[in-house]
């Protein structure tokens, strides 16, 4: 009888022990870079308020891929000249270069979801900050846990990176009449070196080379603007929405070493070709 009582005990203490450990594993941890530093540095004195009721952000918790982890940025309005999406930044707060970009939206975009994949260089938060038509601005975080993204090697040998450097693919993901906001997604072909890469032949430093503006226009209206830095993934790709008016989709790329890259996609294929 004795001998089960301190079984049953040690069992008990098991028992607390474990759903301590993943309690304390669950607690996030504060938010100490952004609000001590980052905030004012990307800020100022802005004013940016909670942001749950309007914005929604997807990330995974634990990434599988700290160099390309995907994240969703969705609003439950669509734009509406009364009050839309201007503009949309999107925050890794331990990230050597913490704003991974500015998405600029408009009216004509439909609806501004977004998405894309970043690095990650170590445990943080990942933020996206929405700037609406009134002036206001709204926020959402959640906290990933990834580490070395921002110096993990490329995915390709620096031959095959530079022969296809530019290359775009446009998919048509939801394509109606005139009118309708349509859905798509744009691939480019770039090495997005961050400068904290190294070669894995020569083992020398890799110098930052990165698509630094994305252009997205139809029928000579913006769709989507966007002011990218090293954060964002190597072969960046970028999911979005424009009300059809039944031109090309025009896309116009520039990165920091000045290269420029354009090219046009008729709204009725399904996927593009090389």
């Amino acid at each position: 009888m004795r001998h089960n009582h301190i079984n049953y005990l040690i069992l008990l203490l098991f028992v607390v022990f474990f759903f301590k450990v993943v309690d304390a594993d669950d607690q996030l941890p504060p938010q100490t870079t952004w609000q001590t530093s980052l905030k004012d540095m990307v800020f100022g004195n802005d004013e940016i308020f909670d942001g749950k009721d309007i914005i929604s952000l997807e990330t995974p918790y634990r990434a599988l891929d700290a160099a390309i982890v995907p994240i969703k940025v969705k609003f439950n309005k669509i734009q509406d000249k009364n009050l839309y999406v201007k503009h949309i930044t999107v925050v890794v707060d331990e990230n050597p270069s913490p704003v991974v970009g500015k998405f600029s939206t408009f009216l004509k975009t439909g609806s501004a979801d977004i998405s894309t994949r970043v690095r990650v260089d170590k445990y943080t938060y990942v933020r996206a900050i929405a700037e609406m038509s009134d002036g206001k601005k709204y926020m959402v975080q959640n906290f990933v846990k990834a580490a070395g993204g921002c110096s993990a090697p490329s995915l390709a040998d620096m031959d095959t990176v530079m022969t296809r450097l530019g290359k775009m693919k446009m998919k048509f993901l939801h394509t109606g009449l005139k009118g309708e906001v349509n859905k798509a997604k744009l691939v480019i072909s770039h090495p997005n070196f961050s400068g904290l890469q190294f070669n894995q032949l020569t083992r020398t430093e890799i110098p930052a080379h990165f698509v630094d503006s994305v252009s997205i226009t139809q029928d000579e209206s913006k769709i989507l603007e966007v002011t990218p830095d090293i954060s964002l993934s190597e072969d960046p790709n970028i999911t979005f929405h424009y009300m059809n008016s039944g031109g090309p989709l025009n896309v116009i790329v520039t990165d920091s070493d000045g290269g420029k890259f354009t090219k046009s996609w008729p709204v009725n294929q399904l996927i593009s070709k090389n």
